[in-house]
């Protein structure tokens, strides 16, 4: 845009997003995403990665869940470990 700013990244309408717009869309740098992306469902088209939105969305939802599970499980852990020394 000629005054500087980008123009919002639209995912109603995008079919896969540039590394760049993908890291915006999540709040991350684009350095972090680039760390992150061999986890990612992504794929190279004209010598050029593009991340689908829909295999993004996915992505993060499994990750919420395994997180989500992940702190479930310390959870009972430290739960199991204060009611044993109780006893």
């Amino acid at each position: 845009m000629a005054d500087g700013h980008a123009k919002p990244v639209r995912l109603d309408e995008r079919l896969a997003l540039r590394p760049s717009e993908a890291a915006e869309v999540l709040g991350i740098s684009e350095r972090t995403f680039r760390s992150i992306l061999p986890t990612l469902p992504h794929l190279r088209i004209g010598g050029r990665v593009v991340v689908p939105v829909d295999g993004l969305r996915r992505w993060l939802e499994d990750e919420q869940r395994s997180q989500r599970g992940r702190a479930d499980r310390a959870t009972d852990e430290i739960l199991a470990t204060i009611g044993s020394s109780r006893q």
